[in-house]
This record gives C-alpha cells, sequence and structure tokens, in this order.
C-alpha cells in the first residue's frame, strides 16, 4: 500500500443497521452491498452473528452471506463475539470475521454477558478456531477511549488487549472509539503506542462521531501512522448496549476530506451517497452524514474531485 492510500471499510450494513427502529429486508442488504462494491469499496462488513433476540436487524445473518457475489479483491466480513458466532459465521462462508473485546468492564458485561477475563478467554478459544477454518481474524478493541458507564479508562487497560490480540496471532488489529469520547490529543499518543507494538500487523480504527470529534480524530490517527478506517454510508450506527451511541464517521465526509487532503482511496462519493439516499427514504428522515445531501443536489456546486 502507497504511503497516500487509504483503506476504508464500510461498516453501514452492519454497524449502520443494527440499531435502527426498522428491519432492512435481506434483498435491499444485498442490493447495497453490490452497490458499495461499485462505488469502489474493497471491504465490507456486511453482517453480524449474534443473538437474534437482542439484534433483531442482523437476524437474517445466514441469508446475507447465503445471498453476497464473491468478487476478486473484496474482502466480505462479519463481526462476531463469541465462539458460537464464530461457528456460525464460518458455516455461512465467511473467509473474514472480526472479533471484539471491550476495554470497559461493564460494557462488556452488557454486550457480551461476560467480564473482560472471560471474554479474553473465548477470543483464544475464537482464535483458533478460526485458524482451523482458515479463517482471517480481526481482533478489536471497543470503548478504547472511554467508556460512558465508566468514563476514561486507563491507556495501559488497553495497551494491555493490544498485547493480548497479538500474543493471540490476530491477523489484523482495530482501536474503537465506541462511544465517540475520544479527542485528537489523546488518538495521537494511543495510536502512537499501538502502531508501535503491532509492527507488520495491519491497525485500523473505527471512530464515532457523538461528539463532532470524529473526523479530527482521523486526522490525528493519520499523523500516526494509521492507514485504515471503518466508515459508514450516511454516518448511520452506533451500538445498542451504549448509552447516547450514535453513528460512524460517514463514508462520503471521510472520503472527501481524505481526498482533498493528498490520500487515494478509490472510492466514488455519488455512488455511496445514492445508497445512503435510498436509506434516508426509508427511514423518513435526514441520516447524521453530511455530503450525501450535497451530492444529490443538481442546483449547487461542491468539490466531487473524489
Amino acid at each position: 500500500m502507497e504511503a497516500s492510500e487509504v483503506i476504508i471499510e464500510d461498516q453501514g450494513l452492519r454497524d449502520g443497521l443494527q440499531s435502527l427502529p426498522i428491519t432492512v429486508p435481506t434483498a435491499t442488504k444485498l442490493r447495497w452491498a453490490r452497490m458499495l462494491a461499485e462505488a469502489g469499496l474493497r471491504r465490507l462488513q456486511v453482517t453480524s452473528f449474534v443473538h437474534p433476540a437482542k439484534v433483531p436487524q442482523m437476524a437474517d445473518a445466514e441469508a446475507v452471506a447465503q445471498g453476497m457475489e464473491p468478487e476478486e479483491g473484496l474482502v466480505l466480513s462479519a463481526l462476531v463475539l463469541n465462539v458460537k458466532g464464530i461457528e456460525r459465521a464460518a458455516a455461512a462462508g465467511f473467509r473474514h470475521v472480526a472479533a471484539s473485546l471491550s476495554a470497559s468492564e461493564t460494557h462488556s458485561r452488557r454486550n457480551t454477558n461476560m467480564g473482560i477475563e472471560a471474554s479474553k478467554a473465548e477470543f483464544q478459544e475464537m482464535v483458533r478456531i478460526a485458524d482451523r477454518y482458515g479463517i482471517t481474524l480481526r481482533g478489536g478493541i471497543q470503548c478504547a477511549f472511554g467508556c460512558r458507564y465508566e468514563g476514561l479508562l486507563k491507556t495501559s487497560w488497553v495497551i494491555d488487549l493490544v498485547r493480548h490480540h497479538l500474543d493471540c496471532g490476530v491477523q489484523e488489529l482495530a482501536l474503537a472509539d465506541s462511544t465517540g469520547m475520544g479527542h485528537p490529543a489523546q488518538i495521537s499518543r494511543m495510536m502512537e503506542q499501538v502502531m508501535g507494538l503491532a509492527g507488520d500487523t495491519p491497525v485500523s480504527l473505527h471512530l464515532h462521531n457523538t461528539e463532532n470529534k470524529g473526523y479530527a480524530n482521523l486526522f490525528a490517527a493519520l499523523q500516526a501512522g494509521v492507514r485504515q478506517f471503518d466508515t459508514a454510508f450516511g454516518g448511520l450506527g452506533g451500538c445498542p448496549f451504549i448509552k447516547g451511541a450514535t453513528g460512524n464517521i460517514a463514508t462520503e465526509d471521510t472520503v472527501l476530506m481524505l481526498e482533498e487532503s493528498g490520500y487515494a482511496t478509490g472510492i466514488n462519493i455519488r455512488k455511496v451517497a445514492s445508497v445512503s439516499r435510498e436509506m434516508e427514504g426509508l427511514l423518513g428522515g435526514r441520516l447524521p452524514g453530511l455530503l450525501y445531501g450535497l451530492v444529490g443536489r443538481d442546483d449547487i456546486q461542491w468539490n466531487g474531485r473524489a
């Protein structure tokens, strides 16, 4: 990857939909996945294998997997939180999964019904299962930059989990500002440490814009050497088990900012925005992202280089 290239993983079909008051039909999810791939996105997180009673929007995980069209160079991933989840993902044919645990004891118990130590043991077993099936596993750390229940968490706790993931043998590493509490100075310090520990293991950052710092945090991470980020079309998203959770940084807004700053993404903003406008129609209201509404208008100018 060139120094000026940034990889974007759109998680709108998973994180973006999981807390909505409506359930998007499977056929619509599959069509949106095709549209996002045609827009140039090479990584899509399309579902999660979680309990359907807790997250009913993801109850069609197997159907989504069955309907996906494999494409060379396109990484389709699913989120898993426990051994049962990764077994389901493997049976459904996924070759790439994201397995996360939380740096917050309270959030961990609310999200997975397990404390951190139990989650670490479960995570080790998930890595072993992924290895057995030949699945690439991205190890994630949720609430890495703060928790709505516990406040600011010790950096040493997060770094210990980073070391734990790397010792387990993950192929990729991801830190999530699940609550949107992180700020640029904190992001810069933390990611410099993480990048130094990770070595050749790819590192990505999952940012939420809850306190309107998501895009500033992205720039701080860029300066620390991070070149892979999670976004969601239209700025959708938010964990259903976090108080006050709001959306991810928007794919369209992020891509335009990166392209104007000299980074290459290979993503067509107009095509992504067409998915966001369809989502807006389903919801009957504005999405958190800003750019998708401008792209769809013919009466104004915007910088459409991307």
